[in-house]
This record gives structure tokens, sequence and C-alpha cells, in this order.
């Protein structure tokens, strides 16, 4: 059985394997033994995909304009320091060269790198981290190792506070997670993450491209008789393929779909409708997307829903412009489902937000004082019964672009103010 399954995907299916539930686990075993292979040519290879994009000069540009980023952080909140342990963080501050993530449904990582307003930079770690991620970039990145036997951080005695303090002194230093001898400015640092610099849009655009495919793969692939946790597994390999690593799967199918707007997998069998919702990352950088596949004609009501969320969706898309508050969106998707005829739907289901390093970095809601800044990424998700329209955007000054578009998705065209917007539609098949 493995044999025949690493004949399909030979380096990603020991990853695939240690990261999925047991259900799916199991599913995708059974999936693997007992294969239909026609159609799975497309998703199912390994494809080579490159740990990094970037240039070493290109990663030193990045991490220089986030050290500066982060000194005026520590100038304005009057810290000497700033410790980043979140897994999210980690990656934004080394480019996302390097990943500090054992524990993969934790955000804590293993280890914890220390920015003084000084310039001097500490890697904070257990002996048996510390070598991989020196040798690994942090020793490149000027990072000094600060070391501490596994046993020495434990409810008892944490040896970390006494690093900490060896380090900066009297000097008080901020944090992104409970540590001793520091701070929690989680909340207050987490705006850094949110305008993105030129190398992350670059990483971006590949990513998005590359997680559209997958997903789209997929939905090419489906058949009528397939079970949500064959679909489910069909998208975590066509992910991992492409070294990407899901951290949402949302799979429905038929009457599911009208029915929940969140379908975790059950293993409901495929009849006409699936839908296919991810959110996705590499270099801790989240994409998110849904899409639609329906066998025959799409029911009347059905064809409807598609057409008017994805009016309501190109709102979203225009009115994310720089500078523009949150709270203006909120009040104003309110009337945008009502002049689709949906009067009060938008309470049915959170409409999506600002993402970039997590999943969401905040979602839009009542009396939220966000603003939207210039290259920072949103997911909006509008819902109608049946149906979504979800991708991922960057907002720039004089435009936004969608990071999740390719060329062969059928789409939607829908007229605002004079502009036309294009919303992916429902693929029938």
């Amino acid at each position: 059985m493995l044999r025949e399954a690493s004949s399909c995907f030979p380096f990603a299916f020991p990853i695939i394997l240690s990261k999925l539930s047991s259900p799916l686990l199991l599913t995708l075993t059974l999936f693997i033994a007992h294969p239909d292979r026609s159609g799975q040519e497309n998703y199912c290879r390994w494809k080579g995909e490159p740990s990094q994009i970037l240039t070493k000069n290109e990663v030193n540009q990045e991490v220089a304009e986030k050290t500066e980023r982060v000194h005026d952080f520590l100038v304005k909140e009057d810290l000497d320091g700033m410790l980043l342990t979140q897994v999210r963080n980690f990656h934004w501050m080394t480019a996302g060269t390097i990943d500090n993530q054992i524990v993969l449904n934790k955000d804590v990582g293993a280890a914890s790198l220390l920015i003084m307003k000084n310039g001097d930079k500490y890697l904070i770690s257990s002996e048996s981290e510390s070598d991989l991620l020196m040798d690994e970039g942090l020793r490149d990145l000027g990072y000094k190792a600060k070391i501490y036997y596994w046993y020495e951080a434990n409810p008892v005695k944490d040896t970390r506070g006494d690093i900490i303090k060896e380090i900066a002194g009297d000097g008080k230093i901020g944090s992104d997670a409970p540590f001793p001898n520091t701070v929690l400015v989680s909340d207050k640092f987490q705006s850094l993450r949110y305008s993105f610099t030129n190398t992350e849009i670059k990483r971006y655009r590949w990513l998005g491209h590359q997680v559209a495919e997958a997903v789209e793969d997929v939905c090419r692939a489906l058949k009528p008789g397939m079970n949500e946790y064959q679909i489910e597994a069909m998208t975590a390999q066509s992910l991992r393929s492409r070294g990407i690593f899901p951290t949402v799967l949302l799979i429905g199918v038929d009457n599911r779909i009208y029915k929940y707007r969140h379908c975790l997998p059950i293993g409901a069998v495929l009849k006409k409708y699936a839908m296919v919702n991810v959110v996705a990352e590499k270099w801790g950088m989240p994409i998110a997307m849904t899409r639609f596949v329906h066998f025959g004609p799409l029911p009347k009501d059905l064809a409807e829903n598609i057409k008017k969320v994805a009016e309501v969706m190109a709102h979203y898309e225009a009115a994310t412009v720089p500078g523009t508050t949150l709270e203006q969106i909120f009040q104003d998707c309110r009337k945008w489902y009502d002049e689709v005829g949906f009067k009060g739907e938008w309470r049915v289901h959170h409409q999506g937000g600002a993402i970039g390093y997590n999943d969401r970095e905040y979602i839009m809601y009542p009396g939220i004082k966000e603003v939207v800044q210039d290259r920072q990424p949103f997911a909006w998700n509008p819902t109608l019964p049946g149906t979504k329209v979800e991708d991922t955007i960057i907002a720039f000054k004089d435009h936004f672009e969608v990071v999740t578009k390719t060329k062969t998705w059928p789409m939607i065209k829908v007229n605002i103010d004079g502009k036309s917007y294009e919303e992916p539609t429902i693929l029938v098949r």
C-alpha cells in the first residue's frame, strides 16, 4: 500500500500523513490504496516547489525593513527589546526563511527571537533546536544563540527569564507571548505585519496563484460518488504537493452547503454540488479562497444567488481602499445585502477581514477601529444561501489585486459605478 502511495507523491506522502486527523488519514489511506487514477495526475504528483523564491539580497532587504519597524515600535512603546515567539512573528521577522513551529496546531513556537533597541539580536532556544535554527539562517541574519537545556524551562523554574535578565539588565522587554521577565504587547505589535513589503508581495502573489491552482485542480477532478473525506484528502494532497500547508479544510456537498455556512466534512457523498474552502499557508502567510462545482445545469435559485453574492463581493473589493475605516465598510455592507434582496443576511456569517500572517488578522465587526492600510491583504467572504465568494486580495492606494485569480476559472462580471469587477462563479461540469 505504501509503495503504491509513494509512487503517487513520494516526498509529500510522509508529510501529509503526519499532519492529518485520524478520520482524514484513514480516508486518504483507503483512497490511495484503492484509487481511481483518472484526473488525479493534475494534483497528486510532487511539484518540487521552492522552499524560498527570494534572493539572499531580497531576504536581507526585507529583514532590514522589518528591523527598522521593530526599532520604531520599541521607541514608541518605551521598550528596550522585543521578544518574538509566536510562529507567525518568527516567520515575519525572518522573511519566511526560518520556522520555529514544531507542534503544528500551536502558534507559540519552540524558540524565540530577541531584538534589542541597540541593534543586538539573539536566538533564545533549547539546545535541541538552536543548531538547526542558527545553521538554517539566523547566523547569517546576525543572531547570537543563547542556549538552555530542555529541562530548564519548566513551571518550577524557567531559566529563560534569567537569560532575558542577563541580556537586558533592568531594561523593559516586550513580548508577543507570555514569557518570564517580559511585558505582553502582542496586540500592539500585530499591526506591524499589516502593510506588506515588496518582497512579501512577491511571495504572496506566487502563493496565491499556487493555492488557487491547487483548489481548482481538485474541483476539476471531482466525480459524483466521492465523499467529503475523500475530497478533503484530495485537497490536502493538492496543497502539500506544492509545499503548502492547509490550516482550514471545509468540504461540503449538496444540501449541506445550503444548510450550513461552515461545512466540516462528515463523509456525505457528492451527487451534484460540491464546495472546497481552504486557508493554506507557506512562509507563515495564509491564503483564503472558496470554489464550487456543480454537475449539470444550475438550479435557478443557485444561479441567481451566485450572481448576487458576486455583486456583494465586488462592493467589498471596491471599498477596500487604504485610509477607509473598517467601521465604514461594515455600515455599507448592510446596504449591499439589502440591494441584492437579502436584507440582514450579513448576520448569518462573518464577512471576513484582514489576512496576511494570520488566518484573519482581524474580522470586521461593529465598532471596529481598524483602517485599511496600503499594501494590506484582505480576504472577504460574503455568503448567500447555497453559495459564497471568497478570494484573497491586496489593497493598494489606486487599485486592488486578487492574488487567488487564475486564467482558467469561470468568472462573473459585475459593474459598479462604471467599473467592471470579475468574480469567481460556480464551475458547471
